[in-house]
């Protein structure tokens, strides 16, 4: 049996929108689903079901309505200092540690020698934890830049490097190097202002 060209659409659209359901990240959920229901939209109309065609659009403008919420919302952000000591910062490792692991698959688990350890915390939520020390003189290697899945929009690392850059400075750092060792943790250290310089280190700067 032929598939058309319609049926095509059809298919696609269906799978977009289940790749949507299983996202982490609800600003990527939002966007998927907007593309999946949008095409699903335009299937609707092209084989003129109505009912298939109204109803996904009306989903289009319920992804835009909230991803209009999600851009225009003024978080509030903290960055709290903490310890290996702490027993909060050891449970939070501890829990996150399989998603940690797929980030940063280098990273050591040891936290004796991490020296400057922050929470960053989203409307009162702990988001994400930063880790680093001092490689040498001026030079601070970050050992861990972790947001939990359903934070990651680049926000909170604008924030904490924002926020964080006084301390550095006033610390005589003036560079700052990160490991990426994953596309996703790559583009988002470009996106913080990371430069590559052909490997798997990123410099920033400051």
């Amino acid at each position: 049996m032929q598939i058309n060209f319609f049926e095509w659409i059809g298919y696609a659209a269906s799978l977009i929108v289940a790749i949507s359901l299983v996202m982490s990240s609800i600003v990527k959920f939002r966007w998927t689903n907007l593309m999946g229901s949008a095409l699903f939209a335009a299937y609707g109309f092209l084989i003129q079901a109505w009912p298939v065609c109204f109803f996904n659009s009306a989903i289009v403008f319920i992804n835009l309505y909230f991803l209009y919420k999600i851009y225009s919302k003024k978080d509030e952000f903290k960055i709290i200092k903490t310890s290996e000591k702490e027993s909060l910062l050891n449970e939070f490792v501890n829990f996150y540690k399989k998603e940690i692991e797929k980030i940063s698959p280098d990273f050591d688990f040891n936290l004796s020698n991490k020296e400057y350890n922050y929470f960053i915390t989203r409307n009162m939520a702990l988001v994400g934890l930063f880790l680093a020390h001092k490689e040498s003189d001026g030079v601070l290697s970050i050992d861990l830049d972790f947001v939990t899945p359903q934070y990651r929009d680049f926000k909170n690392g604008s924030f904490l490097y924002e926020f964080l850059t006084d301390t550095f400075q006033k610390s005589g750092i003036k560079t700052l190097t990160a490991t990426g060792m994953t596309p996703a943790h790559q583009q988002y250290l470009k996106e913080m202002g990371f430069k590559n310089n052909g490997t798997d280190v990123f410099v920033k700067q400051i």
